[in-house]
């Protein structure tokens, strides 16, 4: 049976492999040192006391299979890491060589000790203070993001750079999209779906459209044919691939062949919010965000 340490608070349960799986405390790291990955497992194993093969029996696996480990000469499988570090003790950020967020800096550390200097009362002014800056700095936050982004509707049916896209009778859903001048002008997303107006546009990528049927020759437009909706370029009153390896062919009347829009522009991957600010946007245009609903019958 595996020795642990004195100070180890343990409890035990069985691991899938039917081997014990010994839960220990999470032991401290050492700020100062940087360890491979085999040499953490090596670390936290000694920090608990427990010899290759005692840790071998409790893994289910060989000595040599520990060796390995952490001689860096094999790596456990996921599942396994996930019982190891449970059972050692092992941060994954250290085990990774990733950086650990939950430390304080070596400044934050002095204002910490700082703090704790203060009487209550110092420290309740402290703590009003900080309140104050938290509450201007989200204020600011919120006013930025309310100035900067638009509400803007992503059509269900994408618009085909070949045939043609079936047309999805369900409602558009919402994007906030950084303002740039132009985007505002313009009334919805559509996805291009497909190859054929590479190198312009890509399969996946979002295009600003402006619902008009008055469009100059050489404009990108968005069509309604009898195949579905398609994005292509108009010249000369015909319908145009931009990757010759993918012409479009000749339509006829029998083809329907409708202009819905123009294409304003492709949606940079700047103009896109931050996924930690979507949330926050939300909350910032909750009154655009609810109209929205109301108009597509979403509430």
């Amino acid at each position: 049976m595996a020795k642990l340490s004195k100070k180890a608070s343990v409890t035990v349960k069985r691991s899938s492999a039917s081997s014990s799986v010994v839960y220990l405390p999470q032991a401290e790291k050492n700020e100062q040192a940087e360890f491979a990955f085999g040499a953490v497992i090596r670390k936290y194993r000694n920090k608990n006391e427990m010899s290759q093969p005692e840790l071998a029996e409790l893994m289910g696996v060989s000595r040599n299979t520990i060796t390995n480990w952490e001689n860096d000469r094999a790596r456990p499988e996921v599942e396994t890491i996930r019982v190891l570090c449970s059972m050692l003790g092992i941060p994954l950020y250290e085990l990774f060589g990733l950086p650990n967020s939950s430390q304080l800096t070596s400044h934050e550390k002095v204002v910490f000790g700082q703090y704790r200097k203060l009487s209550p009362v110092g420290q309740r002014i402290v703590d009003r203070m900080i309140e104050s800056v938290m509450g201007e700095e989200q204020d600011a936050r919120d006013r930025y993001l309310d100035e900067n982004y638009f509400l803007s509707e992503l059509q269900s049916t994408p618009a085909a750079a070949g045939p043609g896209c079936a047309f999805i009778d369900t409602p558009p859903e919402y994007m906030f999209i950084k303002k740039n001048g132009y985007n505002e002008s313009a009334d919805a997303l559509i996805r291009v779906s497909g190859a054929s107006m590479e190198p312009q546009y890509h399969n996946g990528d979002l295009v600003y459209v402006k619902y008009t049927q008055s469009v100059e020759d050489g404009d990108i437009v968005i069509c309604s044919t009898a195949d579905g909706a398609v994005i292509k370029q108009m010249l000369n009153h015909k319908l145009y691939s931009l990757n010759k390896a993918l012409p479009y062919g000749e339509k006829s009347e029998d083809d329907h062949v409708t202009i819905v829009g123009k294409v304003l522009g492709k949606v940079s991957p700047l103009e896109l919010p931050a996924d930690d600010d979507i949330h926050l946007l939300e909350e910032v245009k909750a009154q655009e965000v609810r109209e929205f609903k109301k108009k597509y019958g979403l509430l």
